[in-house]
């Protein structure tokens, strides 16, 4: 089953009158005719086990599936060996809250590369990420490790399908928007984007134990790579790109007025996946809507941007 769903709690959800309890999100998203939610644990994994096992039982009543997103201080690819030792505690309590929660998909950022060579950290990074998964015994949580946004820090699309294929129980999770912010723009061109999911289905073909996971955000990039999500239908201003980004210029070059890649491409190209995997949308303070467009269009309705009231 393919499934498409919210990062976090969108703006749409937390001014409603529901808003003030977290534990109706899940009522909310399945309103929106999504299927999925992704908690975020990004500031540590503080949610208490009884609130976590409330979510799972809500998540299954109104069939929605829970993934996690682990802190973003969770650094493997440190040489600091207690940086190291706390990241690796912080994953394993987040992986004791996902086990509560019946998620199957632990989402985590793989780190900086601290200005050294990307393939030292990546040997470090393997080496750190293996001695976590060799102490987790018997789980089927995956780690799925995450494309990087900004050009500092580990996460091209090869360096993640290849340390997912040599780490047992790590999956790759690719980020659309953070791909085309490190490749300065590369997924304007629906080609790209086609040829993204060539690469990551020829990956699972070789792989088959492996399981993919993915997001998706439209996003204003600079040099350096990934500067801010942005929501489907946000524009350039009427100012023009080199404004926005500066004398380098970097952003669209198709004209079309809109933040890059866009969503009924992403939707298209993932056809050609097989199997089940899921989509978050992490579109600015909209993330139901840039799920629904994304979801309508993988299934070929006309989409929408209405939310739940």
């Amino acid at each position: 089953m393919v499934r498409f769903g919210v990062a976090g709690y969108p703006l749409a959800f937390t001014e409603s009158s529901d808003g003030k309890d977290r534990s109706k999100i899940f009522e909310w998203v399945a309103k929106c005719g999504l299927d999925a939610v992704e908690l975020q644990m990004t500031y540590g994994p503080r949610t208490k086990p009884e609130k976590c096992l409330q979510f799972k039982e809500l998540s299954e009543d109104f069939g929605l599936r829970i993934s996690v997103h682990a802190a973003y201080y969770i650094v493997l690819t440190s040489d600091d060996k207690e940086k190291v030792i706390r990241s690796i505690d912080t994953l394993n309590k987040t992986y004791e809250l996902t086990e509560i929660l019946g998620g199957k998909e632990v989402i985590l950022h793989p780190g900086p590369l601290y200005g050294g060579d990307e393939d030292d950290v990546s040997a470090r990074f393997t080496e750190n990420a293996a001695r976590f998964v060799d102490q987790l015994g018997s789980t089927d949580i995956g780690l799925f490790i995450e494309t990087a946004g900004k050009v500092g820090q580990l996460g091209s699309v090869d360096q993640i399908l290849s340390l997912s294929q040599q780490l047992e129980g790590v999956h790759p999770c690719i980020d659309f928007g953070h791909v085309h912010a490190r490749t300065l723009g590369e997924l304007e061109r629906p080609a790209k984007i086609f040829g993204l999911c060539d690469k990551i289905r020829d990956f699972l073909e070789k792989n088959p134990e492996k399981r993919p996971h993915f997001h998706y955000t439209p996003i204003h990039f600079g040099p350096r790579g990934e500067i801010q999500h942005r929501a489907v239908d946000d524009r350039y201003p009427e100012l023009g790109q080199k404004d926005l980004f500066g004398e380098a210029g970097i952003g669209q070059s198709s004209g079309d007025g809109f933040f890059h890649p866009r969503p009924e491409t992403v939707a298209e190209a993932l056809k050609s996946i097989t199997g089940e995997f899921t989509v978050i949308s992490e579109t600015h303070n909209s993330q139901e809507i840039g799920a629904k467009v994304l979801k309508e269009s993988y299934f070929q309705r006309k989409p929408s941007r209405s939310v739940a009231s």
